[in-house]
């Protein structure tokens, strides 16, 4: 399956930076229409410090409600996003990183954590590394059009330990 920009959108997780950006915002706006005209903020009197206090605790109400709702709005789509990138996955899985200094690369799945939405993927000898936990399922994508190399030499009939017939 060829990742789309929607596939690159969830695994970003640009849908909580712009919830935790806009909804802060939204209480912000309404506190302001609530107060009314502003006051003049050039003298910075007392009614003009109320106002901004007043708006700096509708921002901090408006983060907290957004933390709160958050997990009930996120949880279900984000679940539904992970299911379309080949969720649950299985050690031996392959998979291609969508985020990351890894991004594009096909590897497989060492570990998984189904109770925490968490894999780990092997990187195999390339740097050195020993593997690379990927903190959302939403953040790999499952191959199933590609062949494993040692599968693709046997299907074609050349023999796999590189000795000629």
């Amino acid at each position: 399956m060829k990742p789309t920009r929607m596939h690159y959108f969830y695994a970003q997780n640009w849908p909580a930076w712009i919830w935790f950006a806009l909804a802060p915002l939204l209480c912000v706006w309404i506190m302001a229409s609530a107060l009314g005209p502003p006051p003049d903020f050039s003298t910075l009197g007392a009614e003009a410090k109320s106002n901004l206090v007043l708006l700096g605790f509708a921002w901090l109400l408006g983060f907290l409600v957004a933390v709160l709702l958050g997990w009930f709005i996120f949880g279900p789509i984000y679940h539904y996003r992970a299911e379309l990138n080949g969720a649950p996955f299985q050690p031996g899985d392959r998979v291609q990183i969508l985020v990351g200094r890894d991004r594009g690369r096909v590897v497989r799945v060492a570990e998984v954590w189904d109770w925490r939405g968490d894999l780990r993927v092997a990187l195999g000898d390339l740097a050195g590394r020993k593997g690379r936990t990927i903190d959302d399922f939403v953040q790999v994508i499952k191959v199933t059009d590609a062949e494993p190399p040692a599968a693709a030499g046997a299907a074609s009939g050349a023999p796999l330990n590189g000795s000629v017939r």
